[in-house]
């Protein structure tokens, strides 16, 4: 199938998020979705800027509000949506949770996040999720990461042997690891042959600069086709299956794999 795909990834500043994210990440949807995307991207833990001790308290019952939002808005537009992620409450347990939801404003993806980072941060905190998120947007095989699960190579190769084109990722990192973030998603795009989109959100240092951010679209060969750097903002670019089939003639990583000797040796 012959696929063309415009993916706009969303990056809001905490600092005005914070009083009302619900209603600002609407209004900043509703304003990607006026540029007729295919897919909008949402960063990581979007409804929730405080330290993770305070996380339980605050955050979304079982996903219920995320849940309405992100429908109604992705039916409203006829738009899918990866909604980068959420901090939310299940069965007791906290979890940084990604919601997708397709044209129809029908969700097809709940992924928890599986790689938690150090404790104090996320470890201590949160639940872990036990396995990749696998999904297809207007037919194209499609996986969904969240920030620290794009640091695992052997994680996202998992992806790529499933045969996913596009890695959705969500970020949320600092601004010392933004140089840092653009390395993996270059890195996690040419190494699986697949197109890669990140989202991030743009933080600020001690002095209230804005500082971090880092969205990202990166093409399988591993270029950058559009970067946010540090300012708020939507970031789009068009995917085209023709580009990522010319990618994977050009190298040919997935097929040249030596799993039995990946297997001897530990992996």
């Amino acid at each position: 199938m012959d696929w063309r795909l415009k993916v706009s990834s969303v990056q809001i500043d905490e600092r005005m998020a914070r009083r009302d994210p619900f209603g600002y990440m609407e209004a900043w949807i509703r304003r990607a979705a006026e540029d007729a995307p295919d897919v909008i991207l949402l960063p990581e833990k979007w409804n929730l800027f405080s330290s993770p001790s305070t996380h339980f308290d605050g955050a979304d019952k079982n996903g219920d509000r995320t849940r309405a939002l992100l429908s109604r808005l992705a039916k409203a537009y006829k738009v899918n949506i990866v909604g980068g992620s959420v901090a939310e409450v299940r069965e007791n347990k906290l979890y940084n949770t990604c919601h997708v939801f397709d044209r129809a404003g029908e969700e097809v993806l709940v992924y928890d996040k599986a790689h938690l980072y150090q404790a104090g941060i996320e470890q201590e905190f949160y639940a872990a999720g036990n396995g990749p998120g696998f999904m297809t947007i207007d037919g194209i095989p499609c996986g969904v990461a969240i920030c620290y699960d794009m640091d695992f190579p052997e994680y996202i190769r998992c992806y790529a042997l499933k045969g996913v084109d596009i890695m959705f990722a969500a970020f949320a990192w600092p601004a010392k690891w933004l140089e840092h973030m653009r390395l993996v998603i270059r890195s996690r795009a040419i190494e699986n042959q697949c197109y890669v989109a990140a989202a991030g959100i743009c933080k600020s240092d001690k002095a209230g600069n804005m500082r971090s951010g880092g969205s990202g679209l990166v093409s399988p060969r591993g270029d950058l086709l559009v970067y946010g750097a540090s300012d708020e903002g939507i970031y789009s670019a068009v995917f085209e299956k023709k580009h990522l089939d010319e990618a994977r003639r050009w190298q040919h990583f997935l097929n040249d794999r030596r799993g039995d000797l990946y297997r001897k040796h530990g992996l």
